[in-house]
């Protein structure tokens, strides 16, 4: 009997399926590599961010410059404006009546009242 026993017992072993090396994971829990696709998206997508970067630096640059040599052209206008308005109060200066006659008399002329005419701008 012992021996029958042990020849079913023998029996149910090989008829269970033996368990395997390899650890059951389920297809959806499952890791995998990235993909030579995912790769050239990543690649793509940084590339295209550093273009970007490259070109929002670029506009501000150009925007500096443009800036900067505008402030430097009102600063030479504001120094013309002021030359034109000096020159203008030196004409003012220049053209008064008092120092006409005062040069006239220096170099010899004469006023006379009769051939004097009156010109209105």
């Amino acid at each position: 009997m012992s021996n029958l026993a042990y020849e079913v017992q023998r029996q149910n072993q090989q008829m269970m399926p033996k368990p395997s090396k390899r650890p059951l994971i389920s297809p959806t829990v499952q890791t995998r590599g990235v993909t030579k696709g995912e790769k050239i998206l990543w690649v793509s997508a940084a590339v295209i961010l550093l273009a970007g970067a490259v070109w929002i630096i670029a506009n501000y640059a150009s925007i500096y410059s443009s800036a900067l040599s505008n402030q430097k052209l009102e600063q030479k206008i504001a120094l013309e404006t002021k030359k034109t308005e000096d020159y203008k109060l030196q004409v003012t200066e220049l053209s008064a009546p008092e120092r006409m006659f005062k040069i006239a008399k220096e170099q010899g002329f004469k006023l006379d009242d009769k051939n004097v005419k009156v010109v209105q701008n």
